[in-house]
């Protein structure tokens, strides 16, 4: 058998085309932005990622990102420069790439160019703005209307939360109603079914968020004070924005 050139987490031969590449930059990104110095940030992470500095694997991704990022936001440190050249010098990121390969080469043409960058003299320190995160506080069970661009009235009911470094997202049920007024049972409704994600799957969870808080049309929105038991698990949804709602409504559940 031969070989595989695929390496678990990396997509291509880049600095960032690797997922723990994308987190050790993000998660340093977000921590400056909420407040902390670079050092401050920089323990953080030391702290966070412990389990991983050790991995053969993982261990030199994490020192060539967060040195490439601390240049590009001008606050490379000295101890993270000198652990990437370090890992460079020594070969030891190419161990995870097949030697005779085409990646290898790339691979090898990447540090070479980041090795450049990382002994250049780095821009001077960014300001980097505070990420907004999701929040949402409806407890589950909770039916909350909605009104549609044309004036129409649904309503979901939450069956769960999702948080990640976004924030926290409702996932809700939709139920299997439209009018212009709300009806006296809604604890008789059931749930509405769009469009199959798959073969006998249809669509019937939504975790919908925002990446700015002006994005969700509070004035739409009312939590209509009745509160009963869900009838999904909060798994297995698709994910939407609130500023993309009413077209995902009209084209998988035919409403608008």
């Amino acid at each position: 058998m031969c070989a595989s050139n695929f390496i678990m987490g990396a997509w291509e031969t880049a600095v960032f085309s690797d997922d723990t590449a994308c987190d050790v930059r993000d998660n340093y990104v977000d921590l400056i932005g909420d407040g902390l110095s670079g050092v401050e940030a920089t323990k953080k992470l030391l702290r966070e990622w412990t389990g991983s500095l050790d991995d053969p694997d993982e261990g030199p991704v994490f020192w060539l990102a967060l040195a490439a990022t601390q240049w590009k936001n001008g606050r490379l440190e000295d101890l993270v420069q000198q652990r990437a050249l370090n890992i460079i010098d020594s070969g030891t990121d190419l161990t995870r790439w097949d030697a005779n390969s085409r990646d290898y080469k790339k691979r090898q043409m990447v540090l070479e160019k980041l090795r450049a960058q990382l002994t250049s003299p780095q821009p001077s320190e960014t300001r980097v703005s505070k990420r907004f995160r999701d929040f949402n506080t409806w407890p589950v069970g909770d039916l909350i209307s909605y009104q549609l661009v044309s004036g129409r009235l649904i309503a979901f009911r939450v069956i769960g939360h999702h948080t990640d470094r976004g924030g926290t997202a409702p996932i809700c049920e939709l139920l299997d109603w439209v009018g212009d007024k709300l009806p006296q049972k809604l604890v008789t409704l059931g749930v509405r079914r769009g469009a199959e994600s798959r073969p006998g799957h249809p669509l019937t969870r939504l975790m919908i968020g925002r990446v700015r808080a002006n994005e969700r049309p509070d004035d739409r929105l009312c939590q209509i004070g009745v509160n009963f038991k869900p009838s999904q698990k909060p798994s297995q949804y698709t994910v939407t924005l609130w500023r993309l709602l009413d077209a995902v409504l009209k084209k998988d559940f035919g409403i608008e």
